[in-house]
């Protein structure tokens, strides 16, 4: 699935910025979101977290136990709720206010493209899934950085079991190593759109390390926000 198609640039001007973070699971997402809105918010005043806690996700469980029946279900409620993340960061921006999200709804072609590709998915539902993203992102503007967590499956695999999710116990790392494939893929194709900034999230931070990662992320912000060219930081 492309996600170039109908997608709006993003003006620079006096827009707010959007923060879109990505990572297999267990690369360290929310924990660095979270920090980067409060470093933001005291920057800048105003920054809204888009994210949803798991466990409000009601097919979650459900996908985990079964994935062949409840893959689509799950990305189609997924879809939804990044479309309309995506709308509340675009007109937080065009106020001139500033959101950090979690995830987004370009990354997650991602997970419908594993899940194709490993017959979990049919081809009928992925192409329902893609039109369905091509009709309603026709004014999505890009963010104006996606921070990619770049972190080994195995190393995400022994976060995932320390921190105990029931729905997430079964996770094997084989699934995290094709999600980290598409990925890679990924992030190498949106580079083109927006910028990129990647970050080795392979060792464990305390507290005070993860707050001086934000604020490098707010100092990259910053260098290339007037920048006409899309940069990307190496690992």
């Amino acid at each position: 699935m492309t996600v170039k198609s109908s997608c709006l640039s993003r003006g620079l001007g006096k827009c707010g910025y959007h923060v879109c973070i990505l990572g297999i699971i267990g690369s360290g997402k929310t924990t660095l979101a979270k920090k980067l809105q409060k470093i933001l918010e005291e920057k800048y005043g105003r920054c809204e977290g888009l994210w949803e806690p798991v466990e409000n996700n009601p097919i979650l469980p459900l996908y985990y136990k079964d994935p062949k029946r409840y893959a689509f279900a799950m990305q189609i409620y997924m879809l939804n709720k990044r479309l309309e993340q995506q709308h509340v960061a675009q007109n937080l921006a065009l106020s001139g206010v500033s959101s950090v999200q979690d995830s987004s709804v370009f990354g997650d072609s991602c997970f419908v493209e594993m899940l194709c590709k490993d017959g979990t998915m049919t081809q009928e539902e992925t192409d329902i899934y893609s039109n369905l993203f091509i009709n309603m992102s026709r004014d999505f503007m890009y963010p104006s950085l996606v921070v990619y967590l770049d972190c080994n499956p195995d190393i995400a695999l022994k976060r995932i079991e320390k921190r105990g999710r029931d729905c997430e116990k079964d996770i094997p790392v084989k699934y995290l190593l094709r999600l980290k494939e598409e990925l890679d893929q990924f992030i190498d194709e949106f580079g083109m759109y927006t910028h990129i900034m990647r970050i080795d999230a392979n060792k464990d931070l305390t507290d005070s390390e993860i707050a001086e990662e934000a604020k490098s992320v707010v100092e990259f912000l910053e260098q290339t926000r007037e920048s006409p060219k899309l940069s990307r930081i190496g690992v």
